[in-house]
């Protein structure tokens, strides 16, 4: 069995003393230490005291909402010391502990220092996908482009929160803004990493959420929209579709194959109709966000349709 021991303290410090050491620096550590300890009894002053003040504190934290852990970490007390205080299994403690723990004021605790990546992994690969290299991304958030690699290849189930919160911030600048890397775009079209506008802000930073490549997602319409338009298949899209199958399992044959080509078409229709009606707002000058609302469909979903269906009068014109 291997056996941890624990470091010495170093020269100079009561500690060591205690621990045997009798160099002439420990020595002078303890004799300090003992000459002040007589004085603070000689006028009355104990160095030791009741743990009800500091315990009433720490339980104000607990019910803002803190953890023991994070009163540990910004108080300076030993999580071991915070713990045997609220168990009550310290009959006193120094006046020092006491006066760290005192001078927390109860209020919100701070934000976690790691939170999940989901959001953040996202929110990378969707300014891939149009163009921003990860080294570009990189120079604006101040970080190794290494780093950086290893968060979107969702290496890492967490990240900082102060990571997360400018990995946001850089998003929230540069998901309208096409990026000048076709190797970027290339790369993550490879690996079906979805752009801005597949995501709903309300939802990216939810691990249960899934992109909305054609506004119809978890629908049988979804799954035709994405098989016609050429847009990776995703699990709820996957899972309507069976389920519609199997609601008509009594069909056989050519009747079911009219129903099936009956919805594909439908799916298709509606793609066509989508992107011209957009294309017509779009020369009115209206906002993504505009023609979404008129349009009642997902940006994700225009842009598809508009990418499937180009605009064939513009193309006769120019070759005219």
């Amino acid at each position: 069995m291997t056996t941890y021991l624990r470091p010495s303290p170093p020269h100079g410090e009561r500690a060591r003393y205690l621990r045997g050491c009798r160099c002439t620096e420990c020595s002078n550590a303890n004799y300090r230490y003992t000459s002040r300890l007589r004085l603070d009894y000689q006028r009355g002053q104990r160095r030791r005291t009741s743990p009800d003040r500091a315990a009433t504190r720490i339980h104000q934290l607990l019910n803002k909402g803190w953890s023991q852990t994070q009163i540990s970490d910004a108080s300076g007390v030993g999580r071991r010391g915070i713990g045997d205080i609220v168990q009550k299994a310290r009959p006193s403690i120094s006046r020092e502990t006491e006066r760290k723990i005192l001078a927390m004021r109860p209020g919100p605790p701070p934000p976690p220092r790691d939170v999940e990546a989901t959001g953040t992994v996202r929110r990378l690969r969707a300014l891939i996908a149009i163009g921003h290299s990860s080294s570009s991304i990189a120079t604006e958030l101040g970080m190794h482009p290494d780093a950086l690699g290893k968060i979107a290849r969702h290496e890492l189930p967490h990240v900082r929160t102060v990571t997360a919160q400018a990995v946001a911030s850089i998003y929230t600048q540069l998901a309208e803004t096409r990026g000048l890397s076709e190797r970027a775009r290339r790369h993550a079209a490879t690996r079906n990493w979805a752009p801005p506008n597949a995501w709903d802000p309300d939802t990216i930073d939810n691990p249960d959420a899934h992109a909305e490549w054609t506004g119809r997602c978890g629908t049988d319409r979804g799954y035709h929209l994405r098989k016609i338009e050429h847009i990776p298949m995703c699990q709820p899209c996957e899972e309507a579709h069976q389920q519609w199958l199997a609601d008509r399992q009594h069909l056989k044959g050519v009747e079911l194959r009219s129903v099936i080509t009956r919805a594909r078409g439908q799916a298709a229709g509606r793609g066509a109709a989508l992107a011209e009606n957009a294309r017509e707002l779009l020369a009115q000058e209206l906002s993504w966000e505009a023609i979404s609302i008129r349009l009642g469909a997902d940006p994700g979903q225009i842009a598809a349709a508009m990418r499937k269906y180009p605009d064939t009068s513009q193309q006769m014109e120019m070759a005219a």
